[in-house]
């Protein structure tokens, strides 16, 4: 896969970088028609990361699998 995945820890430091290079909430939530209050909650992770975040910080949700470990012998699933 060639586009760089992002950690949830690293789409927060986006926004926070985003918003300060706008000039703060208020600005941010200026250029994107957004509520300044819905900006604060999500600069202070007091709301999940939000379709209408991403669109502002233009990045999108995307879903990844992996295999999971074997389970160790003698500790198989009922049923």
């Amino acid at each position: 896969m060639a586009e760089e995945l992002l950690t949830l820890k690293q789409v927060f430091s986006e926004l926070n970088t985003q918003v300060a290079h706008a000039g703060g909430n208020n600005a941010f939530a200026r250029l994107h028609g957004r509520n300044k209050g819905t900006i604060s909650n999500w600069t202070n992770c007091n709301r999940e990361v939000s379709n209408s975040c991403l669109d502002a910080l233009g990045l999108e949700r995307v879903e990844m699998f992996r295999r999971k470990k074997p389970i160790a012998s003698g500790r198989g699933k009922n049923g």
